[in-house]
């Protein structure tokens, strides 16, 4: 029953109502800022075709430095990089995210290990223009310290908040509290999970969901894990699991030197769209 937390989004069809703007499984309106926080949109065709093309909401994802976002790698696999965008500065994603900043994609680069729903669920974008810095923009520190069970964590995300990820809601940022737990845990509750992940379960009711994807987890003020799968329904008393993120520091850290491309697929090269 495992699947990933992508929003339902497809960038090649025709989109007849709103965005995947909803939000996380038992969140409630994120209080402040989540100035790290971005939504990673792509162009879609409204109307079956017939009206104009819409940015809308796929992922989420966490400023590392001033070119480069953290996210899932489910959530670039196949992607055109000339259909996609951030939105940065704002937790509030109505009026087409006009409240926030769009940045445009250069490139992305998925990890050489990624297996959907196995392991490496990890990509970094690169932005084409530096993104600025101000109150409501800011990086976050990504962990390179194992976060073992027990852990009070932040999630936020404009993911679906309806375990059968249907409904319309408000478009505001999302967030809960979430706690860790063992991954020995995580597997006795049916998740085969692998010490390159992380898994969170605090009460059924709470939880990811589609829209979360490459969303942070955010424990001790650090980036420790991106949102990655869960089960076909959310927040039904499974356990969320994520990218381990101190598993992958080095390499997160090789692949955004602010004066390199980061690699990966450009608008240069021949991408197509897997969803």
């Amino acid at each position: 029953m495992e699947q990933t937390f992508c929003s339902s989004t497809d960038p090649n069809s025709t989109a007849t109502g709103g965005a995947d703007d909803s939000k996380i499984v038992g969140g409630m309106t994120a209080k402040e800022r989540i100035p790290y926080q971005i939504s990673l949109q792509v162009l879609v065709n409204s109307f079956f075709g017939f009206g104009p093309k819409r940015w809308m909401h796929n992922c989420g994802g966490s400023i590392v430095n001033e070119y480069f976002v953290v996210t899932a790698a489910h959530c670039l696999d196949g992607m055109d990089v000339n259909r996609m965008s951030i939105v940065a500065g704002t937790n509030d994603l109505s009026n087409d995210s006009s409240k926030g900043t769009r940045y445009f994609i250069d490139s992305y680069q998925i990890h050489p290990d990624y297996i959907e729903l196995n392991r490496s669920d990890i990509g970094v974008m690169r932005i084409k223009e530096q993104i600025a810095f101000n109150e409501n923009v800011q990086p976050i520190r990504y962990s390179s310290d194992f976060v073992g069970g027990g852990v009070t964590c932040l999630l936020t995300g404009w993911g679906y908040t309806m375990p059968i990820r249907i409904g319309s809601t408000p478009k505001d940022l999302q967030e809960a509290e979430l706690t860790t737990i063992t991954n020995d845990q995580c597997r006795e509750r049916g998740m085969p999970v692998n010490p390159t992940e992380i898994c969170t379960f605090t009460r059924v009711g709470q939880g990811a969901c589609g829209g979360d994807s490459g969303g942070p987890l955010v424990c001790n003020n650090q980036l420790s894990g991106v949102v990655s799968y869960g089960t076909r329904y959310c927040g039904i008393g499974v356990p969320d699991v994520y990218t381990r993120v101190s598993e992958f520091d080095s390499w997160i850290q090789e692949n955004t030197q602010t004066g390199g491309s980061g690699g990966g697929n450009s608008d240069s090269e021949t991408t197509t769209s897997a969803r």
